[in-house]
């Protein structure tokens, strides 16, 4: 109660002060994938006397000039006579090869357009939408919150990194043009990170739904501690001392739970926005995940059939595609982990609505907050075709399967 009369009492350009903190704090959680986003030509946003805008002229001209560099190159790899590969007699490899490359760029050229031109005003809106949201959930009275953040980005870069640098050395291995080799890797790079920025994006709202899950737990574990004491001589020790009460006492007045349904609520809305920037850029990245798939299986078969003895190619597409299964997996478990958070809030608050000791506006409350759970399911869809969570790789694993059998059927007349 003391933090709410202490937040009334700011002015309102307090306010927009403490938001603007809280702004700059979660851009510079993201400062390393932002710097190399740049490199790349991809501007979510920019940042203009430590102001959120949309990308000027100069950078989406940045963004045109890098894509169709990268068209030039490849275009002439494609078409001029160059030794890409030792393997020279073996033009099925080289092609499935060239297709791996071509899907990788098809996708990188489309989701820096989109990523530059199309979603910025939902980016800058999440990022200040998160910013009002850590204000009403009183961020700064947490512990190094924004800190672990910037550590779990440097994880995820370390993660992209390694296996960014596996793949770079297949790659150095099994083509045999040393140029060809540098100038797809950051188009492997780019992509795996812009998985990574999602995963961060989706990682944000669970981080801040977990801090509405320890009010919740806090205020649910008090209750039952004023319950047990009724029964005990023994005076209460209180394990909480670390842990801010944000709801406070029950009471009558109290509405603080309603205020975190309002937070609840304000990370749904987040969550739709987040769908609808990386609507296309997952669907495209199964895409292409699932075309290197069938590149395995082609390739394996044919390489089974066919008398030779490099497996270095081979061993370059199964690597590379494994990687992009991995990221995918990634992908669906860092959503599986928002929406295990979700159902614990469900769980808490109906603990709250079961405790009938309370004070019945508390309660309604509760039931209020549990509508709100209901409605926002967090779930990240695709075009309203399938979510992205776990049961994701089940169904990837099943569908590859099944084109394994055509495949190898579709071989047998060849």
């Amino acid at each position: 109660m003391e933090a709410e009369k202490e937040d009334k009492k700011k002015s309102p350009g307090e306010k927009k002060k403490v938001t603007d903190e809280s702004e700059k704090q979660i851009v510079e959680s993201i400062n390393v994938i932002i710097f190399i986003e740049y490199i790349h030509g991809i501007f979510r946003f920019s940042l203009v006397n430590e102001k959120l805008r949309t990308p000027d002229w100069k950078m989406k001209a940045f963004t045109v000039f890098i894509i169709a560099a990268f068209i030039v190159l490849f275009t002439t790899y494609f078409l001029l006579p160059t030794d890409i590969t030792h393997y020279d007699s073996e033009n099925y490899v080289q092609a499935a090869d060239k297709v791996r490359i071509i899907i990788l760029f098809i996708q990188y050229a489309v989701c820096t357009f989109t990523a530059s031109f199309l979603v910025n005003t939902n980016n800058i809106r999440i990022i200040t939408t998160l910013a009002n949201l850590d204000n009403m959930l009183q961020v700064g009275k947490s512990k190094n919150f924004y800190s672990k953040s910037r550590w779990e980005t440097y994880k995820y870069m370390v993660l992209v990194i390694i296996s960014q640098l596996a793949t770079s050395i297949l790659d150095f291995v099994a083509i045999g043009d040393v140029a060809w080799a540098i100038a797809a890797t950051p188009l492997n790079f780019i992509q795996k990170l812009e998985i990574i920025t999602f995963c961060k994006y989706v990682d944000f709202l669970r981080r801040r739904l977990l801090m509405i899950n320890s009010y919740l737990k806090t205020f649910v574990d008090e209750q039952d501690q004023e319950t047990a004491t009724v029964f005990t001589i023994r005076s209460r020790n209180v394990d909480t001392t670390e842990k801010f009460n944000f709801i406070g006492r029950a009471s009558d007045n109290n509405t603080k739970i309603r205020d975190a349904a309002k937070m609840y609520d304000v990370i749904g809305q987040i969550s739709t926005m987040v769908n609808e920037v990386f609507n296309f850029q997952i669907l495209t990245i199964l895409m292409s995940t699932f075309a290197f798939i069938i590149i395995i299986m082609w390739t394996s078969l044919y390489y089974y059939r066919s008398a030779i003895s490099d497996l270095s190619l081979l061993m370059n597409v199964i690597v590379s595609s494994f990687f992009w299964i991995c990221y995918v997996a990634i992908m669906s478990i860092a959503c599986e982990r928002l929406l295990l958070v979700r159902n614990e809030t469900k769980i808490l608050v109906n603990k709250v609505i079961m405790n009938y000791d309370l004070p019945k506006t508390m309660r309604v409350q509760a039931k209020a907050f549990m509508e709100l759970v209901e409605a926002w399911t967090l779930r990240i869809y695709i075009y309203d075709m399938f979510s992205v969570d776990i049961t994701l790789m089940l169904k990837f694993i099943s569908v590859a399967t099944t084109y394994l059998i055509v495949v190898i059927q579709i071989f047998n007349f060849f």
